[in-house]
This record gives C-alpha cells, structure tokens and sequence, in this order.
C-alpha cells in the first residue's frame, strides 16, 4: 500500500513541477522534469526526483476509523481469485435523478384514488430511502400544490383522500433511483481483456393483493412476466401484512407446500387451500435473474468502468487475472460479485492514518543563475501558489525547502561545469482501507453464506458515507 501511495504521489509532485515551468518564456518545454535518470546522457537543463521515504501516522492504536454505509460491496466468489477488481464505490453523481412533472391524468377516471408513477420514488438523506410522506414528493392538480394522503414510493404510487374530478390534470415531481436494482452482479473474467455481468435481482416487498377478498386462489410474480427472465428456485418468501397498521408487527409466512405451491417458469402461486384470508395485503420477496448476461466489457489496467452496473464505479488495478493455457480458453478464470443493496448499509470498516512523506528534487543547469533561478521558481510555485489548492486534494505541504548546492564536472577534458541544487518537500496525505464484513459469497441463488475466514486478505471497496 504504501508504494502505491508513494508512486502517486512523487507522480502528482513532478506534475506539480512541470507546471511551475508551463508558463516560463525561457524554460518552457527546455526543462525535463524526471524520476531518477532515465537518460544515458546529463540533461542540460532538469529536475530529478532523487530520493522519497516515508513514516506513518497513526490516528489511533489499531487504526480504526469508522464504519461505512454504502448501497455496493465486492465480495469474492467461491474459490475464485478475487483480484481483477480492485475496489468498487457508488457513483454519488448517478444514483438518482429529478423527474420534473411526470404527467399522470390520463390515469384519472373519475373513481381512482390512486395513481402510480413510472419510476421508484426516493427521498431521505442522500434520496436513499423510498419516499413515504406527503412532502417529500410535489403533486399538483388542476395546477395547485396538493398533498396526498398517502406516499408508498417503494411501490410507485400516492394516494389522495377523494378521487380527482374527471378531466383534471395531474402532475408530479419527485427523485427516483437511477442505480441499478438491489441484486448480486455476477462478474465472469474469461480472459484478461474482457468480462460479462450476470445479474441476479432481489425484489423486496412486491405488493401482490392490496387487500385480499378471500376468493383469490392464484397470484402471479410481477418479474416472471419480463421476457428473458427466471425466478431462483427457494428464494421466494410470501407474506400476508394488515394494511392498516404502519408497521406490521406480526406478518403471517406462508410455506411453501404447505400454503401454497409455486411453478418458477411462470411465477404463477397456487393456494393449496382454495382461498386465504380476508383483509390482508400480500407481499413477496425473491429473486430473479436474465437468460443472457450483459457485456461484454473491455478491461485495461487502471481503469474506471462506470457502465457495466450502472451507479457502480468498477476500479481496475494490476492484477487482472490471465486466462490459463492449461484449461478451455471460455473458462472462467476470476468471478467476483458487485452486491447491491437496497438502502445505505454498514458495509465494511474503514482503517486509516496519515503517511509523512519526504522527497529530495535535484535541480539542474549549466549556469548557476539559471540554477537559483530555478530553483527559487519550484519552490515559490509549490508553496506560495498550490499549498492550498493541493490541500483541497488531501495533499498538505509542510515543509518546501532549497538545501544546498553542489558542483560537478560536465566534460572533464574542457572542464565545463553544470552546478545542482537540492530542494526537500515534506508532504502529508491520507490512507484509508476498507474491510467488508461479507468476504466471499458462496451462492447467489440462494440465502447468502457469508465467509469471514480471511476477511484480513479483503479486496479494497471504495467509500461514499461515513458514520
């Protein structure tokens, strides 16, 4: 971790030195700024990054900082590698979006008190939680500010305490969730160029009856009529709630053939008993997933992909795994799996500190003018212009120093000279690792089988919230 540190920032430092030449009318474009000497021959006019080290920081014993809450984890697949991602975060700038004045009077027929949006409606801190009171959504009807009596945004729909005059219009506006649906997303690496996702999506809480009757004998899983689509064998869970009770502190379960059976290619559930119970809302959780997989997705080193899930930053690193020439070249060589939760969860802990580094730049010139006033031009530019801008990217200049000079020959038989003086920059940045609390999945299909086993051997994920 802390070469990789190290290496960007010595990379970020010489950017930083470069720049301050950009704009010179003698140095600009004469000057070469480099790491070490790459050059078989003395530069006439440079920068070098001679030496960097560094010491930690700790902010407390063990390095714990906080816990982080977060809609996305990676996890490890069975027995996979688990390294051609290296992190993942949400894309704070893609999870939701404002939609302004959805249009719904065609839904108004005289008798309907309720009205259904196109789009899951959020709201709450960070729009991460389904909207659920009057305010947090804007309805207007016939053009004026009305408040609805009832807000279920998990479901898609508001209720008003009559029904609406027929040819009114009716309008409203509220966030919805543009992140991917709550599910596992498979990442298959068949080589190390490209991968695939297979999502496998959980659906929580799909209303199926409002309010039973009592004469249904059948319902039918809303997914299983999406073309392509199957419903996971054992993974669904049926309740019956009272809907007049905001929380519903005893559900009744319904048991799979005992109360009911299900037929998966359908998504068709038959009630063994003839009929159920009057007055009660029916709800269903389970999980479904897509014949084909998406994809597929080019992979390169250090890299960023922001759309194979989308509202999910997919971090590529160094350790993109290569396929084996010993097995079939369509193997699967590494599966990792985004999960995808519904709301803000804790999802690892974060550990970090802060690293001290020091870094020794030699400049170099043919003159000792040219050599001073390089010299006081780095050092002027890096501490009296970019200390603050620096500070904005966790990067705090302590210490910009000029600390000698020295002298040596150029060509020895003519005894030309050039002339070096030395600059030391102490820089303090930050780092930050992340722990899931889930490390390796074993199934998808079915209830999660979490491994803690070698949680201390983790891949990193990014961060988006802290607690």
């Amino acid at each position: 971790m802390f070469n990789n540190l190290l290496t960007g920032m010595k990379r970020r430092i010489l950017q930083e030195v470069e720049n301050a030449f950009l704009n010179h009318p003698i140095y600009a474009g004469n000057v070469r700024v480099t790491n070490k000497f790459p050059q078989k021959e003395r530069v006439q006019y440079g920068v070098v990054l001679r030496n960097a080290s560094g010491s930690q920081i700790r902010m407390s014993a063990d390095n714990y900082m906080a816990d982080l809450y977060s809609h996305v984890r990676l996890c490890k697949f069975q027995n996979y590698p688990g390294l051609s991602v290296e992190w993942i975060r949400e894309n704070t700038n893609d999870i939701t979006d404002y939609k302004v004045d959805e249009d719904l009077s065609s839904q108004i027929d005289g008798y309907r008190q309720k009205f259904t949006t196109s789009q899951v409606m959020v709201a709450g801190p960070g729009n991460t939680r389904y909207a659920s009171y009057p305010g947090q959504i804007v309805v207007t009807l016939n053009g004026a500010t009305m408040n609805p009596s009832l807000v279920d945004g998990g479901n898609k729909h508001f209720s008003f305490p009559y029904s609406p005059l027929l040819g009114s219009t009716l309008k409203v506006s509220y966030y919805y969730r543009t992140l991917v649906p709550p599910g596992y997303y498979v990442l298959d690496f068949k080589n190390n160029s490209t991968f695939t996702v297979g999502p496998a999506y959980s659906i929580e809480n799909e209303v199926l009856i409002e309010k039973t009757t009592g004469l249904e004998t059948s319902v039918t899983l809303a997914s299983a009529g999406i073309p392509g689509t199957k419903i996971h064998k054992n993974t669904e869970e049926l309740v019956l709630q009272r809907p007049n009770l905001a929380r519903d502190l005893f559900p009744i379960v319904l048991i799979k053939d005992t109360d009911y059976i299900i037929d998966y290619a359908t998504g068709i559930i038959t009630f063994l008993h003839g009929h159920i119970d009057t007055g009660f809302r029916m709800v269903a959780s389970y999980r479904y997933y897509t014949d084909s997989d998406l994809g597929p997705f080019p992979v390169s080193k250090f890299r960023e992909i922001h759309n194979a899930v989308p509202g999910v930053v997919l971090c590529m690193g160094r350790r993109i795994v290569p396929p084996n020439p010993s097995l079939d070249p369509t193997a699967t060589v590494d599966r990792q799996v985004v999960v995808v939760s519904q709301f803000h969860e804790q999802q690892a802990q974060i550990y970090g500190g802060h690293w001290e580094m020091a870094l020794s730049l030699g400049v170099i010139a043919k003159d000792t003018p040219s050599m001073e006033e390089m010299t006081d031009l780095i050092v002027n530019y890096l501490w009296g212009v970019r200390k603050n801008q620096l500070e904005f990217e966790g990067i705090t200049l302590n210490r910009v120093e000029a600390t000698g000079e020295t002298e040596e020959p150029f060509v020895e038989n003519t005894g030309d000279m050039y002339y070096e003086s030395s600059i030391d920059i102490s820089v303090q940045t930050e780092w930050q690792r992340f722990i899931p609390y889930l490390y390796k999945l074993r199934h998808v299909n079915v209830e999660i089988e979490p491994d803690m086993g070698e949680i201390l051997k983790s891949p990193v994920i990014g961060y988006e919230k802290v607690s």
